[in-house]
């Protein structure tokens, strides 16, 4: 039996892996809407001197970037190794997912891969 470093998802894998990348997916679109939640009851700003504002914009900037590179790791082909690696990194460097939600991922994660 091939290690996890060389082997080949099965389709059982693969799916977890999927629904893995769905559940970061939905906690990113779920802060994507606070967000512009958030900038579009915002009352109007004075241009460029409404610190909240301004952070708000940066946080809608952010997101976006969390999004485009859940896009680009989702899309890489990897070994079962590398793709629990690149979730595990990606939930550590992301700023938008919360404690709560990481545990449920990882724990989701473990308990699928696990299953014969």
């Amino acid at each position: 039996m091939q290690s996890l470093e060389t082997e080949k998802p099965t389709i059982r894998q693969m799916d977890v892996i999927k629904s893995v990348w769905n559940k970061i997916r939905a906690q990113l679109e779920t802060e994507k809407a606070r967000i512009y939640e958030a900038i579009g009851s915002y009352p109007s700003p004075i241009a460029a001197c409404d610190q909240q504002f301004n952070y708000l914009l940066e946080e809608q900037t952010r997101i976006s970037r969390e999004l485009v590179r859940l896009n680009e790791a989702t899309t890489a082909s990897l070994t079962i190794a590398d793709s629990i690696e690149l979730i595990d990194e990606f939930i550590r460097s992301s700023g938008y997912v919360d404690p709560e939600a990481e545990q449920t991922i990882r724990s989701y994660l473990q308990e699928g891969l696990s299953r014969p």
